[in-house]
């Protein structure tokens, strides 16, 4: 039994969501129906900047960046599955998303 972690990482939601469906439609292609979604909490981070240099200093401005995160789990009993689906995520192109693979084996 083998347990493959798919870690995605993004700044935009929109590609996130993408990438997601993406991988939904490799899931269907192989018959993988036992997969389990996490969403996991964003991060936000918070970045002020000071407008001009002088002595004003109530002018600011603040940005914001926001990490959105995503984890899917699958679980897969024969090893071909295994070895051919990594090697198709491995050739894919993910354009502003980052992803890590986990994979965890089981002997009974």
């Amino acid at each position: 039994m083998y347990k493959i972690y798919l870690n995605l990482k993004s700044f935009d939601l929109d590609s996130l969501k993408q990438i997601e469906n993406y991988l939904f439609s490799i899931f269907s292609f192989f018959n993988l129906n036992q997969i389990q979604q996490k969403m996991n909490p964003k991060e936000c981070k918070k970045i002020t900047v000071l407008r001009s240099p002088h002595i004003d200093k109530k002018s600011r401005e603040q940005f914001q960046i926001i990490n959105h995160k995503r984890t899917l789990i699958l679980t897969v009993s024969d090893i071909n599955v295994v070895i051919l689906f990594i090697k198709i995520i491995k050739n894919s192109k993910f354009i502003g998303v980052e992803l890590d693979i986990l994979l965890e084996y089981f002997a009974f």
